[in-house]
């Protein structure tokens, strides 16, 4: 249950970073910067993958 609750957290982060525009290499560079020094490298590369994964979804969940 854990598991999925974090993973939901993550896929929302993530729809949210996108939504606000890092989309482009030179803001996934700036946001993963951001990311790394409050969290730690291993949980920016975890979000930028997951906001990989969720821009293809995009058409599911961007209204």
């Amino acid at each position: 249950m854990a598991d999925e609750v974090r993973q939901h957290m993550l896929e929302c982060e993530a729809r949210t970073w996108l939504r606000n525009g890092y989309n482009t290499p030179e803001r996934i560079q700036e946001l993963t910067l951001m990311i790394a020094n409050r969290r730690g490298q291993v949980s920016a590369e975890r979000l930028i993958e997951e906001m990989r994964r969720q821009w293809r979804r995009r058409s599911e969940w961007l209204n």
